[in-house]
């Protein structure tokens, strides 16, 4: 991917980054060199033979601990593709169902046959010209927040859920007409406390260009922008009950592109920066470096040689991550707890 060697590991599931000087010692791993022979025949041809037997060693000892060498066994054990239920970066996650590649195959080998370019770009466009559309009826005729509070936000609460499904499942189309299917549909807990729904788009690492991996990463806030323009026009024309939810959706909905597109969370937005900057877990390593300078433990071997001035712009975002996400559970519980006071007002009333 973006010319950075990946190694795919057919019983996990998983996608091992590795190094170009790596990559040229995999044809020798055929099983016909013990490793103090391949060591010997490596280093013999350099000077520095001391140092590259290091190396070498460190590389094999790298791909031993992630279960790549016969005999070895991973540090994670069972196969993350068959389980349900996992935990990875404090996120549990649960897998509903594996069914979209098949659903949506039929409307993907469509498009495929169509002018797909086109289709991206009208696609984008009519998504920014949706969420403008939203942010300035939301701020021109927006009832008060206490109008929305009851019925209104409970139907809006409902069709937000529909739209998150259509969501995901444009995710899923993209990554199908891309020849990479998702894995499965399910939903994560944020830091055990924020529900998200999410599909496994794992396989997007098999796209070799930059430009289909961010239109994946893209499809789900852009089906968003079209909804939400939609949902302007209703709220916009309609009257009574039906614009009272139209706009409770429509706050909805804008908070939704906030949490979307913010790079301090695992978000579609922080997705789109890694398909186009060509980063790969920036993330995750964040959290790793943060957990083990906390802790005091050693980094990983793929961190040991990250820069000092690397190292603190990870811990930094990662810092910023955990802050952010602070301050939005604290918004949560004010949410609710003025969202209760004013429903009690209205019942009391």
């Amino acid at each position: 991917m973006d010319d950075i060697p990946l190694i795919f590991d057919p019983l996990s599931g998983r996608y091992h980054r590795i190094s170009r000087s790596g990559e040229r010692l995999l044809p020798l791993l055929d099983g016909s060199r013990a490793r103090d022979d391949l060591v010997q025949s490596v280093s013999a041809a350099t000077a520095d033979s001391a140092r590259l037997q290091e190396s070498v060693n460190s590389f094999l000892d790298s791909l031993a601990s992630s279960g790549l060498l016969v005999g070895s066994s991973p540090d994670t054990d069972g196969d993350s593709r068959v389980r349900r239920f996992q935990t990875t970066q404090l996120m549990p996650r649960f897998v509903v169902s594996r069914a979209l590649p098949t659903l949506l195959e039929p409307l993907a080998a469509v498009i495929r046959g169509g002018p797909q370019r086109l289709i991206a770009v009208l696609s984008g466009l009519g998504a920014v010209f949706g969420y403008l559309t939203a942010i300035g009826v939301l701020v021109g005729t927006a009832p008060p927040l206490e109008q929305m509070i009851g019925p209104a936000l409970l139907v809006a609460c409902g069709l937000m859920i529909a739209q998150t499904l259509v969501h995901e499942s444009c995710h899923a189309l993209v990554a199908q007409v891309c020849r990479v299917p998702v894995r499965g549909l399910g939903v994560a807990l944020l830091f055990y406390f924020m529900p998200l729904a999410y599909v496994d788009r794992t396989d997007a690492y098999r796209l070799q260009r930059r430009g289909p991996r961010v239109l994946l990463a893209l499809a789900g806030p852009m089906a968003d922008g079209w909804i939400a323009g939609t949902t302007a026009l209703v709220a916009f024309l309609g009257t009574g009950f039906v614009s009272d939810v139209a706009t409770a959706l429509l706050l909805l909905q804008v908070i939704g592109l906030v949490i979307n597109l913010n790079p301090l969370l695992p978000s579609d937005g922080y997705a789109a920066i890694e398909a186009g900057t060509g980063l790969v877990d920036a993330r995750g390593r964040a959290f790793t470096i943060l957990a083990n300078t906390v802790t005091r433990r050693p980094l990983p071997r793929h961190l040991q040689g990250v820069s000092l001035r690397a190292r603190a712009a990870h811990l930094a975002y990662a810092t910023c991550c955990l802050l952010y996400v602070g301050m939005i559970a604290v918004a949560m519980l004010n949410f609710f707890a003025l969202a209760v006071s004013l429903v009690e007002g209205r019942f009391h009333s």
